[in-house]
């Protein structure tokens, strides 16, 4: 019975195999050619370089190859003899994908996993271990081969994982045929590299399981929707607060289920909220720069709050690049030499100097930047479900490898989790916007440079903004390292705090005080480096949320006022949260306003 299931199970993987390449030849993923190749030829490249130098060490590599074999040999005694159960290897701390018994308790499988880490560790010590390579190369090779290593895991295949061994034949092989019907529907919500599900998708929909508090859409043009939240409190802070969220991803992040929203957190603190909501760009955006985002943005939005709510300042939040497109905003009022129209900005996970930018640091060489401009201006847009795997795939053990083993070769149905369904709703980028990213900011680091960075017709300065700002970044993120957020923290001027937070980019951020889950570092004293920095700071407990609203209510000096009305005569409510452009749904080739999924 088995034989049958696995038999179905090999052809219906053929031949989707066969549809998913003749797809790629017929066009549906031939865009990304110019970038396959370009990265071919930049691994040759690179390895050629590699290769160059270690010919020259003969001896360095015959020491690291005597190393493996003797462990390997080890390797092989001890399990064979049984005499000692003590690992040659073993994995990483932290890393799950041996966490089953056989693999340790049986000596094939124990022979496999220590055969298999001490092989990924002794390839990853020998490129390192070469003198004389480029460290830009070394950086690249590693990440690269780590990717090949982890993809190769005998934990993602059948035959070498003694869990999915089990499981198949217990269920008949009813558990691959399952996984294969997630396959197929994963394949054809792709694009050009698989994505594959997080969560249970059916299980969440916008505006009532999550971006539900309750708020209007009072202004919309072609780049973003204006929400601003209804009240719960009988007074307000004096001066309103808005987020900037990224544009390459949507503006619920921040307002998620009610024990995850900190929209929500935020209103019932007595704060007077309005969120932009960007729009998911298509090919007709094509144009659309960075610094619309700022003119026709963030400028925008200012202006609308101003008229609304009868002040003149307001405080201003940014997560991400939705951080950086703030500081460009404040950067060009300063330039304009306009009044403060901002009088405190705050930054999640922001960078503003991209000279540290972690992992995604292997995709930011010229060579890959000019192959994926060819591939924006051709689409024109970057696919955001492609930028949802390429992050994905910087922990690729956690974020892809594991959801693979989970659904296609378990057959497990996904959990329902807010965070990742928010993950899986991926946002274009417009390719003008995307191109000026990676080779402007990523590749050319302009933003920190005095005369780098042109918006609206003028030339910003980061060290010409004056307003306090607050700087709030994670440990462990792997989009915005936070010595790289801290170096950008330098490079601006005014009066600076500077919070470190548990946990990673996303987690760390969305870390609700009832949830008493993840702390956070401080130090008053802005030091000249983030090592210096973290090793005067002192851990705080409890949510980084408290120490940000206390930091934030001096600048509402006046005492607390009445709720502002939701909007007014010149910014009528147009429809209710959570708006249309977050409705915005992917595919998209050219999307309007009538895209929206119900």
């Amino acid at each position: 019975m088995f034989q049958n299931f696995f038999s179905d199970y090999l052809v219906k993987l053929q031949e989707s195999n066969q549809q998913w390449w003749k797809d790629f030849e017929q066009g549906k993923a031939a865009v990304n050619s110019p970038l396959t190749k370009a990265m071919q030829e930049l691994n040759a490249e690179d390895t050629a370089a590699f290769m160059d130098k270690a010919s020259q060490q003969p001896a360095a590599m015959l020491d690291m190859q005597t190393k493996w074999w003797t462990q390997q040999l080890e390797i092989w005694q001890r399990v064979a003899l049984q005499a000692n159960k003590e690992a040659v290897v073993s994995e990483e701390k932290g890393d799950r994908r041996f966490e089953d018994d056989a693999w340790k308790e049986e000596a094939f499988y124990n022979f496999i996993k220590q055969s298999y880490v001490l092989f990924s560790k002794t390839y990853l010590e020998t490129i390192n271990s070469v003198e004389g390579v480029d460290e830009k190369i070394k950086e690249r090779l590693t990440f690269f081969s780590r990717q090949t290593l982890n993809a190769l895991s005998p934990t993602n295949f059948i035959a070498t994982n003694p869990e999915l061994l089990k499981l198949t034949v217990e269920q008949n092989g009813e558990n691959l045929l399952a996984g294969l019907q997630q396959f197929q529907e994963d394949i054809e919500a792709s694009a050009d590299v698989l994505k594959i599900r997080m969560t249970n998708t059916a299980s969440f929909q916008i505006g009532e399981h999550v971006a539900n508090t309750a708020g209007d859409v009072v202004y919309q043009n072609e780049l973003f929707e204006l929400i601003q939240y209804r009240p719960t409190t009988e007074v307000v802070n004096s001066t309103p607060l808005l987020i900037v969220p990224p544009f390459i991803n949507k503006y619920y992040i921040l307002d998620l289920r009610e024990k995850n929203s900190m929209v929500k957190w935020l209103v019932e603190q007595g704060h007077s909220v309005f969120m932009m909501s960007w729009r998911n760009p298509g090919a007709a955006q094509a144009e659309v720069e960075f610094g619309d985002y700022v003119t026709n943005g963030v400028v925008k939005a200012v202006s609308a709050i101003e008229s609304i709510t009868g002040k003149d300042q307001i405080n201003a939040a940014g997560y991400c690049i939705g951080g950086t497109v703030l500081a460009s905003t404040v950067a060009y009022y300063a330039a304009k030499r306009m009044k403060k129209r901002i009088v405190s900005a705050s930054f999640f996970t922001t960078l503003l100097d991209f000279s540290q930018p972690g992992e995604v640091g292997a995709y930011i060489n010229d060579t890959i930047i000019r192959a994926i401009e060819l591939q924006n201006n051709a689409l024109g847009y970057m696919d955001g479900r492609s930028l949802s795997v390429t992050f994905s795939l910087l922990r690729e053990n956690s974020l892809y490898w594991n959801y693979y083993v989970d659904n296609y070769l378990k057959g497990n149905s996904p959990v329902d989790f807010d965070l990742l369904y928010w993950n899986s709703d991926s946002t274009n980028v417009t390719a003008a916007t995307h191109n000026f990213l990676l080779r402007e900011l990523y590749l050319e680091n302009k933003l920190i440079q005095e005369k780098g960075v042109k918006v609206g017709g003028v030339w910003i300065d980061l060290d010409k903004i004056r307003i306090p700002s607050y700087f709030i970044s994670t440990k462990e993120d792997h989009i915005a390292l936070w010595q790289g957020t801290y170096r950008g923290a330098l490079k601006m001027g005014g009066n600076k705090t500077f919070v470190l937070g548990e946990s990673g980019h996303i987690a760390g951020i969305v870390n609700h005080p009832e949830k008493e889950k993840y702390g956070f570092w401080t130090n008053s004293t802005l030091e000249e480096s983030a090592e210096e920095w973290i090793g005067n700071a002192e851990h705080q407990k409890g949510s980084w949320w408290l120490h940000w609203n206390e930091w934030l209510q001096q600048f509402s000096a006046e005492e607390k006022v009445a709720p502002f009305s939701i909007g007014n005569e010149e910014y009528p409510i147009l429809n209710s949260a959570p708006g249309q452009y977050v409705l915005q749904t992917l595919p998209v080739h050219d999307l309007s306003l009538d895209d929206t999924k119900s």
